[in-house]
């Protein structure tokens, strides 16, 4: 082997190794970073509820929390509870109807969700929870859990593709049930792809850790994933709304274009609900 070759193998060794050692950096920053983004984001002690400000508590559940004992649940003092109902264009959650008829049976205020797939079409989608949920005036709106998480990523969709199926999903529920959907979502979907382009719509935000900034217009905040309830094996997601139970009562007339006046009986349950034995220690 001649020398000029010799040098040029070494030279080459030299910036294989050089750009190994440069990926080894970056993924270890990036390992630590993502460790450490872990630990504040899921891993923080569970915020600590001020029920004087929001006295109104409830929890949100799916056919993974199993058989709910519903009358544990409402001798707990859970004022509302969101139920899955449907997912993307075809699925029904197994434990919704059962879930559904049980908590109104032991007169706990109910809602519905939906959890929206980036890749179908959102009126398809919007028919799916039709079909099966039928709302009342005593009942929260619809939900539509909109996540770039478990499963949803952008692939070939870009982020207007995706808010126009989402816009198409809001107003097919909106046009059936005369009221305006809610949209669940975390912090970082709310950031791409919810502020500043479906501001019109009610906010259920994922803020965990710590509350929701002041100047976003939340009207419910899901504020860990490990709380406790009786009547529930295991964890179980924890949520408040934001303001008195008269304003709950009201925000839930109010999206069905009724008058409160008119529903004495459920103004008149008790408004001093607080929080259900929650032993959440992490979020």
């Amino acid at each position: 082997m001649t020398k000029k070759k010799k040098k040029k193998l070494t030279k080459r060794a030299v910036i294989i190794s050089a750009f190994l050692v440069i990926i080894s950096v970056f993924a270890g920053v990036a390992y630590v970073y993502g460790i450490d983004y872990y630990r504040k984001y899921y891993t923080c002690p569970t915020v600590a509820i001020d029920y004087n400000r929001f006295p109104v508590s409830g929890i949100d559940i799916s056919a993974h929390q199993g058989n709910v004992d519903w009358k544990l649940v409402a001798d707990s003092k859970v004022s509302f509870a969101f139920l899955k109902a449907t997912e993307g264009a075809g699925f029904v959650d197994k434990m919704f109807e059962t879930n559904w008829k049980e908590a109104k049976k032991r007169n706990i205020i109910v809602g519905a969700y939906h959890f929206f797939k980036f890749n179908k079409d959102g009126r398809i989608q919007a028919q799916n929870f039709i079909s099966t949920v039928k709302l009342t005036e005593n009942d929260l709106p619809p939900v539509v859990d909109f996540e770039a998480s478990y499963g949803n990523r952008l692939g070939k969709y870009n982020a207007k593709q995706i808010q126009k199926q989402l816009l198409k999903c809001l107003r097919e529920l909106e046009k059936h049930y005369k009221c305006k959907p809610i949209i669940y979502t975390n912090v970082e979907s709310y950031t791409k792809f919810i502020k500043g382009n479906f501001d019109e719509y009610p906010l259920w935000l994922c803020k965990l850790c710590n509350e929701p900034n002041k100047n976003t217009q939340w009207k419910f905040w899901q504020y860990t994933h490990k709380g406790s309830v009786p009547g529930i094996k295991g964890n179980v997601d924890m949520n408040i709304f934001n303001g008195s139970y008269s304003d709950f009562v009201n925000f839930i007339y109010k999206s069905h274009g009724k008058n409160t006046k008119k529903n004495a009986k459920t103004q008149n349950r008790p408004t001093n609900r607080r929080n259900p034995q929650n032993t959440a220690r992490k979020a």
